[in-house]
């Protein structure tokens, strides 16, 4: 089996399995989310140099991702604002390509990009309810595109990102991985918040800034 089929293969089950794990225990387990979330941009990343670096050559692309992957969860663990600013980009992204896709639309990255920084900055000041909603909404697009990967017949091994449904018969795929990503996103929400991980996570949050609160009795 060559690098690309393997790739895709295992593509969309982690991409599920992360997902559902940062939609509905993203705030309980944030270090560990973190991590995932972390890894899984510098991965991204790191596909995306290899690619460059050596054309056609999945080995390389995928040496490269297993680095920047690493990398991005290492620093996304020990750079506590900066993972939490990350987290907030990253659903700013997703919110912002999302939306551009199922539109049918090209996404704009000037504008893609802004609103990342947008939601990042917030996550930074608003930091439990960006995290619970940032997580939730990146959660539920993992599960979504993975999912709907398989559905679409998508070959490539490149990031899932709802632009690759809207190819051909695939358009209305689009719309509905859309409404599918915003219900989950929304359960996770309403998950997070009713369970008993908000009050734990927010004092895991607090511990990991190095704050801590004065507790009543």
């Amino acid at each position: 089996m060559n690098v690309d089929a393997w790739a895709l293969q295992i593509a969309a089950p982690l991409a599920v399995a992360s997902g559902v794990l940062s939609c509905f225990l993203g705030y309980r387990l944030l270090k560990l989310t973190l991590g995932v979330m972390g890894f899984i941009g510098g991965a991204t990343g790191g596909w995306a140099v290899g690619l460059s670096l050596g054309t056609g050559n999945s080995g390389i692309a995928l040496t490269c991702a297993v680095i920047g992957g690493v990398i991005g969860a290492v620093l996304c663990i020990w750079l506590f604002f900066l993972g939490i600013f990350l987290l907030g980009a990253s659903a700013g992204a997703i919110v912002a390509s999302a939306f551009f896709s199922a539109a049918g639309n090209q996404p704009q990255l000037i504008l893609v990009f802004v609103l990342a920084i947008v939601f990042g900055v917030i996550a930074l000041v608003m930091q439990k309810l960006m995290i619970i909603v940032s997580t939730a909404f990146s959660g539920s697009y993992l599960v979504t595109a993975g999912l709907f990967h398989f559905l679409a017949g998508v070959q490539s091994v490149s990031p899932l990102w709802f632009d690759h449904l809207q190819s051909g018969s695939a358009g209305i795929l689009g719309y509905v991985a859309l409404v599918f990503w915003l219900l989950l996103g929304l359960a996770g929400v309403s998950f997070q918040y009713r369970g008993r991980g908000g009050r734990r996570g927010s004092q895991a949050a607090d511990n990991l800034a190095g704050n801590r609160e004065t507790k009543t009795p």
